[in-house]
């Protein structure tokens, strides 16, 4: 089993990224997030030697992470999905914990509020990649409701294994991707010691 990552510089409302997954054995591919310069995520389905589009797939629904969508259904048609409260027309709801089949492993949907309320990580079945969208990026959180995302900080993505990179939404920290074992311990909005004083970093967003 191979995931295969890329992520696009699509430019969007702020650095966005929009990213293509496949499987180099079986064909299986998914986006996530289109949106900005479609051209760009066109460009990166055409390098697929065997494209088999399953699903596309969106972190939240702010318009910045979905505008790109019914262009991208021209050239990838595949359901699209996301958590029942995104409100995006069409989608196929998503629950918590649901295992969606991609090659030889799977795609698991991790519900996590505190940007919006419809907010889903995804997470690769080997452990080598989440899409947090605008709940993690690399060194910062989105902005947020302050107890709602220091749940999702505590309680889904702190046992998550140290392997998986994280992929966001946007261009804002020291990298473009990183190992969440690194965010772990350098990221401040997601060590921080207890809720009072994620209350307090908050205030540097």
């Amino acid at each position: 089993m191979a995931f295969i990552v890329k992520q696009l510089r699509v430019g969007g409302f702020d650095n966005n990224f929009s990213y293509l997954v496949s499987d180099d054995a079986t064909g299986d591919a998914v986006i996530i997030d289109p949106c900005g310069d479609v051209a760009v995520i066109k460009a990166a389905v055409e390098t697929l030697d065997n494209c088999c589009p399953r699903y596309i797939l969106l972190t939240h629904g702010h318009c910045d992470h979905t505008s790109g969508v019914a262009e991208v259904k021209n050239f990838f048609p595949a359901p699209v999905m996301a958590h029942h409260a995104c409100g995006f027309p069409g989608i196929e709801m998503l629950t918590e914990h649901r295992q969606l089949p991609f090659g030889s492993g799977f795609i698991e949907c991790l519900y996590a509020p505190g940007h919006t309320a419809d907010g889903i990580i995804y997470r690769l079945s080997d452990d080598s990649a989440i899409f947090t969208g605008d709940t993690l990026f690399v060194d910062w959180c989105g902005y947020c409701d302050a107890a709602t995302m220091f749940k999702t900080m505590r309680e889904v993505i702190m046992p998550l294994a140290d392997s998986n990179i994280v992929y966001s939404g946007h261009d804002y920290g020291r990298a473009s991707f990183a190992p969440l074992g690194e965010e772990k311990t350098g990221n401040r909005y997601l060590n921080t010691a207890d809720f009072a004083e994620f209350t307090i970093r908050l205030k540097d967003l």
